[in-house]
C-alpha cells in the first residue's frame, strides 16, 4: 500500500498524542519528520517513540522545504494556525490534521479554509471526542433510531468555550447529521480567560436553531453544570484531571434521550431499556480513550486520504462553519441580539477585540452541588 509521508510539528502534550494515532497506523503513514522550536522536546519525543534523531528539526519550513510530505500534523497555539496551513501550501502538502479552535479569529479561520480548498488540501480538525467508545454508543443509537426522532440537543463543558467549547458546538452539528445552525442567541462573560493561549470569556451559554427545526443549548466554562467533583475556578491544574473531562452532550428524541461524556461515561433511556437506564463507563480518558480515539481519528483520515473514503466527519468546512457560530454567539452578546447565519466577512469589528475590553473580572464562589 501506498504511505502517506508525514510531519508533525509541536512536541507538547497533544502533539505526541498525534504522533501516537499516527505510528499506530503505519501502513498508511509513515513519519519522515517531527519539529518543536525547543529542542528538549525533540529530544524527549525521538527517545519516547524509538525515533532517530535525523528526523528531527527546529524550523518548520527548513522541514517542509527540504522533505516536501504528503500530510502535516500540527499541534501548536491558536495564533500560529494560519501561518504554518500557509506553508502548507507553500510546500505542497495534499493533507492537514491540526488542532481546534481553528484560529483566534473568524477572519484567520476564513483564510485558513479558503487557503486549504483553494489548493486542494484535505483538511481535519481535531474534534477528536466523537471517537471516543462513549460517544460511539451514543451515535449507534441515533443511527438506529432507538431514542426516536431528535428535538434538543444539551452540550455542556467546564473549560472555557476555545478549549472543549468548540469541539461540543462541532458534536451538536454531527449528533443532529451534519446540519447547519441558522440562528443562535449568547451570554457571556468573565475577563479571566480573554488572555489565555485560548482565548475566550470565562463563561458562555447559548441557544441554536438548526436548520432542520433541532434546537440546542450549550455552556462552556465555569458556570456550567458541575457532573464530577473538581475546582471549577480559575486555578486548576495538575491533579485536576476530573476538570477537562467533565462535559456531557445530551440529545432527546421523541421516544428517549441519550448522553456521553468524554470520561467515558454515558447512558442510554429509551423503549428497549425501559424502565431501567442502560449505563456505562469506559473511565480511562487519560491513560487509554484518548490514544484510541486519536487513531481512530487518524486511520478514517488515512483512507480519505488515499481515496477509501469519500471525506472526514472531522472537515474543515464543518468545524468552520462551528467556530462561525462561536463567533455568531459573541456578536450576539456585544449587540443583544440575536445573530442569523451565515455571517459575512469581513466582520464589522473583532468580537474578541471588544470582549477584552468590555468584559470585567468574575469572582469564583464554590456552589452547592445537588445530587441525584
Amino acid at each position: 500500500m501506498q504511505k502517506l509521508r508525514t510531519v508533525v510539528v509541536g512536541m507538547g502534550a497533544r502533539g505526541k498524542i498525534h504522533l501516537h494515532g499516527i505510528l499506530q497506523n503505519s501502513e498508511m503513514f509513515e513519519v519522515v519528520g517531527i519539529c518543536d522550536q525547543k529542542k528538549e522536546r525533540l529530544e524527549l519525543a525521538a527517545v519516547q517513540f524509538g525515533l532517530s534523531d535525523e528526523i528531527c528539526w527546529e524550523d518548520a519550513e527548513e522541514m517542509l522545504r527540504c522533505l516536501r510530505p504528503d500530510v502535516m500534523a500540527f499541534a501548536t497555539m491558536p495564533n500560529v494556525r494560519l501561518s504554518l496551513a500557509e506553508l502548507a501550501a507553500k510546500y505542497g502538502v495534499k493533507g492537514l490534521m491540526f488542532e481546534k479552535p481553528m484560529a483566534t479569529s473568524l477572519t484567520e479561520a476564513a483564510k485558513i479554509k479558503n487557503l486549504c480548498q483553494t489548493n486542494g488540501i484535505k483538511t481535519v480538525v481535531c474534534q477528536q471526542h466523537k471517537y471516543l467508545r462513549s460517544f460511539q454508543q451514543l451515535k449507534e443509537v441515533l443511527d438506529t433510531g432507538e431514542i426516536g426522532e431528535v428535538y434538543r440537543i444539551e452540550a455542556s463543558c467546564q473549560p472555557q468555550a476555545s478549549q472543549l467549547g468548540t469541539h461540543y458546538i462541532d458534536y451538536i452539528l454531527w449528533a443532529a447529521g451534519g446540519v447547519r445552525a441558522v440562528s443562535v442567541t449568547g451570554h457571556v462573560h468573565g475577563s479571566f480567560y480573554l488572555e489565555d493561549g485560548h482565548p475566550s470569556p470565562d463563561y458562555v451559554s447559548s441557544g441554536l436553531i438548526l436548520e432542520n427545526g433541532i434546537r440546542a443549548v450549550l455552556e462552556c466554562g465555569y458556570f456550567a453544570e458541575q457532573h464530577a467533583d473538581h475546582n471549577v475556578g480559575f486555578t486548576h491544574g495538575p491533579g485536576t484531571a476530573s476538570y477537562w473531562t467533565d462535559d456531557r452532550l445530551t440529545v432527546y428524541g421523541t421516544k428517549g434521550y441519550a448522553w456521553a461524556s468524554c470520561s467515558g461515561a454515558y447512558a442510554v433511556f429509551s423503549p428497549q431499556t425501559s424502565p431501567e437506564i442502560r449505563m456505562g463507563d469506559y473511565g480511562d480518558f487519560f491513560e487509554r480513550e484518548q490514544y484510541e480515539a486519536q487513531m481512530r481519528y487518524t486511520k478514517d483520515f488515512g483512507r480519505w486520504m488515499l481515496g477509501q473514503a469519500e471525506g472526514h466527519p472531522c472537515n474543515i468546512a464543518q468545524a468552520y462553519h462551528g467556530y462561525e457560530i462561536l463567533e455568531a454567539i459573541y456578536i450576539s452578546a456585544i449587540e443583544r441580539t440575536r445573530v442569523d447565519l451565515p455571517l459575512e466577512l469581513p466582520l464589522e469589528y473583532e468580537p474578541l477585540d471588544v470582549l477584552k475590553k468590555e468584559l470585567k473580572p468574575v469572582e469564583y464562589r464554590k456552589w452547592k452541588r445537588m445530587e441525584g
